[in-house]
């Protein structure tokens, strides 16, 4: 027994849903396209500030670090010639210190040998 064929007009208006269907699907992978495209473009644009926020970044931070090695060699200039006063001061107290307890003995042995 053979079966029927479906009418030329049935076969014809299948195919034309089936067109419209493709075509529907093709308009839809063309707006995803164009959202990848755009997604992509403001992607890329990011990206780009990022950058130049980081190279930005990095130079002040390099700047920043130039001044603090400059004002840490002035410090230790001055502070080599604080250090050098210190050892002046402290030789000089120790001296006093010296000349004081001597002082102090000499009076001390006046006042016994004169018998005081």
């Amino acid at each position: 027994m053979q079966t029927m064929a479906p009418p030329d007009e049935a076969l014809k208006e299948r195919f034309a849903r089936i067109d419209e269907r493709f075509d529907r699907v093709a308009e839809q992978i063309v707006e995803v396209k164009r959202r990848i495209t755009e997604s992509t473009q403001e992607t890329n644009r990011r990206l780009k500030e990022v950058d130049r926020r980081i190279t930005e970044s990095n130079e002040e931070t390099g700047r920043r670090f130039k001044e603090v090695n400059r004002r840490i060699d002035e410090n230790t200039v001055e502070l080599k010639s604080l250090r050098q006063e210190m050892k002046a001061f402290h030789s000089t107290s120790q001296r006093g210190n010296y000349i004081l307890v001597a002082t102090m003995v000499g009076a001390i042995l006046t006042l016994l040998i004169k018998g005081g």
